[in-house]
């Protein structure tokens, strides 16, 4: 059981976290490489990245000679492991600095970095707070996966009839409401309103209501 996890952690750091670190770390905003396959590019051009650092690892270690203590050349496993590991740490934080592990804002806010505007999303909203554009960036991927799943159970309802078919219209009855809420709150953090403040700009609008109702009857 040791022996196979050695394996897998070999395998892993020769041929995939280098390399996956370093295309985060030069191409650090999602959707860089590729509109529709950006994983897939990333992890393909991570393997064969991760090939070649671990070959450039290999020709410096031997351009450091024999060592004198042990009369044995540096191309060992621990130094490979220690170079590689080392290698990736680094690529991982200039990574982390350009912004291309958001998802370490989930861990604490103070880890919160976001990489550089593209140019070309000139549309797209400046949000200065930190929090609030982390908070809209899930809200915005959130918003993609309940729209998938409203298209998918569509399908779903007209592919099938009686209480199914029911079940499915709830569904997506479910999927459009917390639909709605995930757009209203994303043009709260857009307009730059805390939802705090939102909330409290509906409930005066409901209390004037109710008094101008009052006033009438009377």
């Amino acid at each position: 059981m040791l022996d196979n996890l050695r394996l897998i952690a070999a395998i892993l750091l020769l041929f995939f976290i280098p390399g996956i670190m370093l295309v985060q770390a030069l191409f650090p905003r999602k959707g860089e490489l590729d509109s529709d396959f950006d994983s897939l590019y990333r992890l393909a051009l991570g393997i064969g990245l991760s090939i070649v650092i671990t070959i450039l690892v290999n020709f410096g270690l031997n351009a450091l000679g024999v060592n004198a203590d042990t009369d044995r050349g540096y191309v060992t496993a621990v130094p490979i492991t220690a170079t590689l590991v080392l290698v990736s740490l680094i690529f991982f934080a200039v990574g982390w600095l350009r912004g291309g592990w958001p998802v370490l804002g989930r861990l604490h806010p103070s880890l919160i970095r976001f990489p550089a505007a593209d140019p070309k999303d000139d549309d797209i909203p400046r949000i200065t707070d930190r929090m609030m554009r982390f908070r809209h960036q899930e809200l915005m991927k959130e918003r993609f996966s309940v729209l998938k799943e409203i298209t998918k159970t569509e399908k779903l309802a007209d592919a099938h009839t009686g209480e199914q078919r029911k079940y499915y219209d709830e569904r997506k009855k479910k999927l459009m409401t917390r639909l709605s809420e995930i757009e209203k709150d994303i043009e709260i953090i857009e307009r730059g309103i805390p939802a705090a403040t939102a909330e409290e700009k509906e409930d005066i609008a409901i209390f004037d209501d109710e008094d101008l109702e009052a006033e009438t009857d009377e």
